[in-house]
């Protein structure tokens, strides 16, 4: 099985480990907690060999620092940023000056982001498997 498509699957798992999590039923932040971990360990594992097979190891240096790039940035921009940012939409001020929010509806938005998201991630991952088709075919035959 192509390695995009391992991609492609375990985007569509982590958008339902994020809904999970939006949705906040009983245990339901430790099933999608493990999903989306789960999930991100299978990415790390198959990005970088994928990214070898795909443009060769020519540049395969500077093209594992673009994808570990990922990494810090995400973090970066949907943790820091729009989580942020969505929180304080979400959260009352308190007569002390600062913000607070209690309940599962705080978070909520940032896991409907991130489901989406990951959505585009499948769309994106299912086009790379069908331009790549050609290409692990061939591999298949020269292990044969």
């Amino acid at each position: 099985m192509p390695r995009p498509l391992w991609n492609a699957a375990s985007q569509i798992l982590m958008a339902l480990g994020y809904i999970l999590l939006a949705i906040a039923i009983p245990g339901s932040l430790y099933i999608g907690s493990i999903v989306v971990g789960i999930c991100y360990g299978v990415r790390l594992a198959i990005t970088v060999p994928m990214a070898s097979e795909v443009f060769g190891l020519k540049n395969y240096g500077m093209i594992y620092n673009v994808l570990i790039l990922n990494l810090p940035l995400g973090s970066f921009l949907f943790s820091g940023l729009l989580a942020g940012i969505l929180y304080d939409m979400e959260a009352t001020t308190t007569k002390t000056g600062g913000n607070t929010c209690v309940g599962a509806h705080c978070y909520r938005l940032v896991f409907v982001v991130m489901a989406c998201s990951c959505a585009i991630g499948f769309a994106m991952d299912s086009f790379l498997a069908f331009r790549t088709k050609r290409l692990y075919s061939k591999m298949r035959a020269l292990k044969r």
